[in-house]
């Protein structure tokens, strides 16, 4: 009988042979042989472990012919193409197409949706190989790596071109997408969701596209298996597992927001697991993922702030880097003309942000891109002088906030203001720790609610039995506002943190930090110097009903002339004058927004 059963399973090529244990695996509960033992087992220990369990031969036989047969039926002769989708894949693409082909616009009414494929905009794709190297700020340096990358534009990626073979002839298993917040990362996984089930993309290179959101693991580490996870985007829990499993070269799987992890991913070896049905600690199946341990043929794209990079590059081996750079010039005034569809009114918005470098650099990030043409909307919507307050990104942000508190609801306003500094202290500590996630119980660790703020977005995921609750600003820029707001209000005590408890630097260490390198934290003191300009004061004193410190000015005036005094010499020019190095170049900026402007300053 074992001879008959060796000679059934000999009969299969390797594709069958895999197909066969995969259904054996998921078919028979009661046959409980690990998967890395099953999945390496060869065709004669696979008859064994067969035997072992009905050591009579006869029941061993039948249970293998039962089987076989199931797994041909599912199998597909020569691997043709996936396209026109059949069977289950069939029904799992169409849902796909229904869950990603609409996206909330902010502006919308209640209930409004916005077409993915009307909305979405093409963005500027490159490969990056030195993405270890860490960058000074993720907005910020966006425009000079756009300039490097500008003489090199055949060599930006679109979406078809991340799993495509390299310069050597090899083909990416892993991709990682650095971006920064708000960039349109996850966008682009979405549009990548719906392209693909839609038959648009990679249509002969993957049969399932799952798409892993990291945020929804941040609030416990549930036992989960890969199987698991793959479930959350199928429409039922009856899933084919064994037809989805049995190809892994065929299945592309998109993390998008690793920077959004709370725990960590670095587990010991013999804590990972090979079998995609063991449950395990979130963070052992992911860290499995991850590392080629589970599905190792399988193909990932790996989306991340580089705030994260660092602990993602311990996890990967062998990654290709990639790194959106946002709207190239063409593509944001394609956003503006999207936006405002009078092309009239979207061509003055763009002119007057294309003249301003501060606030054009800023609008190739989508999410910015939105705030800015937010407020120049509703500028023009007022008959107001665009130049008069949306000079500099400050003033285009307190715009924003003003229109912001004027949509809440009038019980809301007054917990705004009473809560201010609160929210102040929030943004600040988050900055230090370059975090941008909050729990309801850090909100509550700074004297907040979230329903007395209309400046923290709520997302609702599902732990357990019961639902927690995440909040981040609508944008890090703008936390990074509230950071600045915290060191220029007045309120010496509340200011310096040492009544807080919390983990916030002071003026004079964040600025240290600040010059030792230009970082992460280069917008917020560039937001802090705008708010020292005498117009931008009277904004605040309007819109939240706060003074703006009489300390703080003299402190950062200090500041900025040791600064500039000590700041690296200016290169020279072929043409004998000199040129001021980036440093001096962002000191001076800092002392400029500070100024008074002939409208009011900028």
């Amino acid at each position: 009988m074992a001879k008959q059963l060796l000679a059934l399973l000999d009969e299969l090529d390797e594709q069958q042979f895999e197909r066969f244990k995969l259904v054996l695996r998921h078919s028979c509960p009661g046959f409980r042989v690990p998967w890395g033992q099953l999945a390496s087992a060869s065709r004669t220990r696979t008859a064994d472990l067969l035997l072992q369990r009905h050591p009579r031969g006869a029941r061993a036989l039948a249970l293998a012919r039962r089987l076989l047969r199931r797994s041909q039926r599912k199998a597909a002769p020569g691997r043709p193409k996936p396209a026109p989708a059949t069977g289950y894949r069939k029904v799992y693409t169409e849902h796909i197409q229904d869950k990603y082909r609409y996206i909330k616009d902010r502006n919308s009414l209640l209930g409004e949706k916005v077409n993915l494929t009307n909305r979405y905009t093409k963005l500027v794709i490159v490969k990056d190989p030195h993405a270890k190297k860490k960058d000074l700020h993720e907005i910020m340096t966006l425009r000079e790596k756009y300039i490097k990358t500008t003489s090199e534009q055949r060599r930006s990626f679109t979406l078809s071109d991340l799993f495509a073979r390299d310069e050597n002839g090899e083909t990416p298993r892993i991709v990682v997408l650095l971006g920064a917040a708000g960039i349109g990362k996850t966008m682009t996984a979405r549009k990548i969701m719906f392209d693909w089930a839609s038959g648009e993309l990679y249509q002969s290179k993957f049969d399932y596209v799952f798409y892993i959101h990291c945020r929804e693991f941040m609030l416990g580490s549930d036992q989960r298996s890969l199987e698991d996870l793959i479930l959350t985007n199928c429409p039922d829990e009856h899933a084919p597992m064994a037809e989805i499993l049995v190809n892994p070269d065929k299945i592309l799987f998109i993390i998008d927001g690793f920077d959004e992890l709370r725990f960590s991913l670095d587990q010991p070896e013999d804590n990972l697991c090979s079998d995609p049905c063991e449950k395990k600690a979130v963070e052992i199946t992911l860290s499995s993922l991850f590392r080629k341990k589970v599905l190792q043929k399988s193909y990932l794209l790996v989306t991340t702030r580089p705030t994260a990079l660092e602990k993602l590059n311990e996890l990967l081996e062998n990654e290709h880097c990639v790194k959106i750079l946002g709207f190239s010039e063409t593509e944001r005034r394609k956003y503006f003309d999207k936006y405002f569809e009078d092309k009239k009114r979207a061509r003055k918005a763009f002119n007057f942000a294309r003249e301003n470098e501060m606030i054009f650099t800023m609008c190739s990030v989508p999410m910015v891109c939105w705030i800015i043409c937010t407020v120049l909307e509703q500028q023009m919507d007022e008959g107001e002088d665009l130049a008069q307050s949306s000079e500099t990104i400050t003033g285009v942000y307190l715009h924003y906030l003003d229109n912001l508190l004027q949509g809440c609801d009038r019980h809301l306003k007054p917990a705004v203001q009473t809560n201010l500094k609160g929210l102040c202290s929030l943004a600040t500590e988050g900055i230090c720790k370059q975090k941008i996630l909050f729990e309801a119980e850090e909100l509550k660790k700074h004297g907040l609610d979230a329903s007395d703020s209309c400046f923290l977005n709520e997302n609702l995921f599902r732990k357990a039995t019961k639902c927690e609750c995440l909040y981040s600003f609508i944008h890090v820029s703008f936390q990074e506002l509230f950071a600045a707001l915290f060191y220029a209000l007045e309120n010496e005590e509340e200011r310096t943190g040492r009544d807080s408890g919390n983990d916030i630097k002071d003026l004079k260490t964040l600025l240290a930090d600040y010059e030792k390198s230009k970082n992460y934290l280069m917008l917020t003191v560039r937001f802090l110097f705008g708010l020292l300009n005498e117009e931008r004061k009277k904004d605040i004193e309007r819109i939240l009903n706060c003074q703006i410190s009489l300390k703080i000015k003299p402190e950062l005036q200090k500041w900025i002339k040791t600064a500039l005094s000590e700041s690296d010499t200016p290169l020279p020019c072929s043409n004998g004058g000199n040129i001021q190095t980036a440093s001096q170049l962002e000191d001076f900026h800092c002392l400029y927004v500070s100024r008074r402007g002939p409208h009011g300053g900028p």
